[in-house]
């Protein structure tokens, strides 16, 4: 990590940003549908969202 330059690093914070803004899209999604697929997809994704931001946030 210590190769990073600053373009870089302020690419990992929007990463980071915008994996809370589609969180909170698929929240709003899973309010338009009632098939149960859908919804495990959707909460699936957020899950690793969730997780790849955490992952992203401990490298720096």
């Amino acid at each position: 990590m210590n190769n990073l330059n600053q373009i870089e690093l302020q690419n990992i914070r929007h990463i980071c940003g915008h994996s809370t803004n589609f969180c909170e899209k698929i929240a709003y999604y899973k309010t338009l549908t009632q098939d149960e697929n859908v919804m495990t997809n959707l909460d699936s994704l957020c899950q690793e969202l969730t997780s790849l931001k955490q992952e992203l946030s401990q490298m720096l």
